[in-house]
């Protein structure tokens, strides 16, 4: 951990202001808190209403803050204007990542007619295939595989033990974490003669920029055609993306989730966790599918999706709810009819 002053600290942030201080080379922070309770010599970040009393309280020496609740704290406030923004930086700042060499370590293997650009690290044992690319500042990490022919853009941080399978494309900026598979066979047989037959998977994977893979999620590359992840998309672990898939950009997608082949995701969707989306069906622009939901055939529109296989918008499925309660409880209340009518000494007929 780093130690900043609250002077030194403004200082580092664009636009950044100091509030509430008199003094603010005297205060002093070397960690990050939630706001309640706090902690001395940390600093805590407000972005809603909602923790606004729990700040007024706090035992943290900073707040990062907006000016307009700086204004209701009389505890020191270093002001921006989206604070749960900017409290990446100031995480960086404090804890500052771990810097990788620029170097190939001696276990590590990179074949001769691969190309490696200009500050990477390539770790323990990992290896680099024969005209695999590597574009300039890539972070492979130990034990990762990059397969023959792929391509690996600037910048990127590829996640110990990952496979990046042969032929694949990924753009730049791209960070992935433990045990990733990109660019595995797509999941297609044929059943004859008594047995599965395996159709060969000849597409690949083409991931866009700034795409962030959690732990063991696995895209598989496409059949015939590729499997494509847009630019900007986040997947959280354990995410799978079947072969010939299709996302747009800045899909966001939660642990569990699968995403059968063929399926076509437009831009900023996002997919809560343990979903699972049928093959050859789409999901428009700007959809939200709720955690647990199976989503079988092709949404119509843009809305707020959830359920098990009915494909139905948040009201419609609220309202489908009720309808199950009521059902459940008709027989219960039957009953109890059928009870009142007997000692009323009432015969209807069935």
């Amino acid at each position: 951990m780093a130690r900043y002053t609250l002077e030194e600290l403004a200082s580092k942030i664009s636009g950044a202001k100091i509030e509430n201080c008199a003094d603010p080379k005297k205060i002093q922070v070397e960690s990050v808190s939630p706001v309640n309770p706090g902690v001395t010599n940390s600093i805590s970040f407000l972005a809603s209403k909602k923790m606004l009393n729990e700040a007024k309280k706090t035992a943290s020496s900073i707040v990062l803050t907006t000016s307009d609740f700086a204004k209701e704290l009389e505890v020191p406030c270093l002001v921006v204007d989206k604070p749960d923004l900017i409290l990446a930086q100031v995480l960086d700042l404090i804890y500052p990542p771990h810097k990788f060499e620029n170097k190939v370590e001696e276990n590590a293997y990179v074949h001769p007619k691969a190309k490696i650009g200009k500050n990477c690290y390539i770790g323990n044992f990992a290896s680099v295939a024969e005209y695999a690319e590597i574009g300039d500042n890539v972070i492979l990490e130990d034990g990762v595989r990059i397969g023959r022919g792929a391509k690996v853009g600037e910048g990127s941080h590829v996640g110990p033990n990952n496979v990046i399978h042969h032929g694949v494309i990924i753009g730049k900026r791209f960070r992935s974490f433990g045990n990733c598979t990109v660019g595995g066979d797509g999941f297609r047989f044929v059943f004859a003669n008594g047995k599965h037959n395996k159709i060969p998977q000849v597409g690949t994977v083409i991931v866009g920029d700034d795409v962030e893979m959690g732990s063991n999620s696995a895209i598989d590359r496409g059949g015939l055609e590729n499997t494509i992840i847009g630019d900007g998309c986040k997947f959280d672990n354990l995410v799978h993306i079947g072969h010939n898939c299709v996302l747009g950009k800045n899909v966001v997608i939660a642990g569990y989730t699968g995403v059968a082949g063929s399926t076509t995701i437009g831009d900023n969707c996002t997919i809560g966790g343990g979903c699972g989306i049928a093959d050859h069906i789409g999901i428009p622009s700007g959809t939200i599918v709720g955690g647990g939901t199976s989503v079988r055939n092709t949404l119509p529109k843009p809305d707020i999706y959830v359920g098990w296989d009915y494909g139905l918008t948040f009201p419609e499925f609220q309202k489908l709810r009720v309808n199950i309660k009521n059902v459940v409880n008709f027989q219960k209340w039957a009953r109890r009819i059928k009870a009142i009518e007997a000692k009323l000494g009432l015969t209807t007929e069935e």
